[in-house]
């Protein structure tokens, strides 16, 4: 009986984070008018997983010139998805196309972006 009631805590624990990792794929990613945005370092993190994902994003001239991760995981998954920021810095938006097999975690660093953008720079230039 012990055994069954673990097993069904276990299927439960499991359901949530699949429900968790499931929105996070398919939360949406909004442009941010650039125009708007005065030249300065702007910071955002997104929570998923009991993770923090941080980064900072630089703009200058109306345009994000960088975008650097603060905190990331440590896998390999983590590593890979960080090839959406040179995408974000092209596209000159945080609304890319996540990168196949990494794709919770680049929409993860996709959302940080976007909350940076939108919550103001932490240091003026």
């Amino acid at each position: 009986m012990k055994q069954i009631w673990i097993i069904w805590v276990l299927l439960i624990v499991s359901s949530c984070a699949t429900q968790e990792m499931l929105a996070v794929r398919e939360m949406q990613i909004k442009d941010v008018d650039l125009r708007s945005l005065a030249d300065g370092d702007y910071v955002g993190a997104f929570s998923y997983g009991g993770f923090e994902y941080r980064v900072k994003t630089v703009v200058k001239e109306r345009r994000i010139v960088d975008v650097v991760v603060l905190q990331n995981r440590d896998t390999d998954y983590a590593k890979e998805a960080e090839g959406v920021l040179p995408e974000m810095v092209k596209r000159q938006t945080p609304n890319v196309d996540a990168i196949s097999g990494a794709t919770t975690t680049s929409k993860a660093l996709m959302k940080a972006v976007e909350n940076a953008l939108i919550s103001g720079p932490v240091k003026a230039r």
